[in-house]
C-alpha cells in the first residue's frame, strides 16, 4: 500500500494533491449536502464544491461511492464549471445509483432524472428533463405553465462522452456507449452492434 502511494506521488503528483484536497474539503461538502437537502450515502468524493439548487419539496437522492468533480484541475479533459445538481419544480426527483461519476457537467430535473449504477458521465455533459421556456414564440418570456418536460433515463454503465447533451424524455439503455459531443433526446434509435456505440445523430 505504501509502495503504491509513493508510486503516485512521484509518477502523478497532480493526482496526489487532488486526492489530498478532496478529503480535506469533504467534510465541509458533507455539511454543504446536507444543508441543501441531498441525501446521499457512503463512499462520496467530491473534487471541489457542487453547485445545488433544490426546489422546495423536491428530491435529490444520491447512491454510494458518487465522484463528482468540479474543479478545473481535477480533469485532465478541463471543466467549464462546477458539478450543478438542481431541481427546476417542487415534485422533482433527481435519482443517482452506486459508483456514478460525473465531472463538471449539470444535471437539472423539473419533473423525473434517473442515471443508472455505474454510469459515468464525460466532462461538461449537460442532462436535462425540461425545455425551461414554452415553444410559442408568443408566450416564450413569461408563460411559467406551458412548459414541457418529461423524465428522463439513463440505464447501467452507461458511457457518456464529453461535452454531451442529454435531453426531455431520452431513454439510454444499459451498457451503451454515448460519443463525445453527441445530441440524445426521446426516440433516438440505437446501434444493436456488437459495439453497441450510438448512432450519429
Amino acid at each position: 500500500m505504501k509502495n503504491k502511494i509513493f508510486q503516485i506521488i512521484y509518477e502523478t503528483p497532480w493526482k496526489f494533491i487532488n486526492e489530498v484536497l478532496m478529503y480535506f474539503l469533504k467534510p465541509f461538502v458533507f455539511i454543504y449536502l446536507k444543508i441543501n437537502g441531498v441525501e446521499i450515502s457512503s463512499g462520496f468524493k467530491f473534487y471541489g464544491f457542487p453547485k445545488i439548487f433544490k426546489f422546495r419539496g423536491s428530491r435529490i437522492l444520491i447512491g454510494d461511492n458518487f465522484e463528482a468533480r468540479s474543479w478545473w484541475f481535477s480533469n485532465p479533459l478541463g471543466i467549464n464549471h462546477p458539478v450543478i445538481i438542481c431541481t427546476w419544480s417542487k415534485n422533482a426527483e433527481i435519482v443517482v445509483g452506486n459508483d456514478v461519476g460525473i465531472s463538471g457537467g449539470s444535471v437539472v430535473a423539473a419533473d423525473r432524472i434517473e442515471i443508472g449504477d455505474g454510469t459515468l458521465i464525460g466532462a461538461n455533459t449537460t442532462i436535462i428533463d425540461t425545455d425551461f421556456h414554452p415553444l410559442s414564440s408568443s408566450d416564450r418570456r413569461y408563460d411559467k405553465q406551458n412548459i414541457k418536460s418529461f423524465p428522463l433515463k439513463i440505464g447501467k454503465n452507461v458511457f457518456v462522452g464529453m461535452n454531451s447533451l442529454i435531453l426531455k424524455g431520452a431513454d439510454i439503455p444499459d451498457d451503451l456507449v454515448v460519443p463525445a459531443g453527441s445530441i440524445v433526446r426521446s426516440g433516438t434509435k440505437y446501434n444493436k452492434s456488437k459495439n453497441s456505440r450510438r448512432k450519429t445523430l
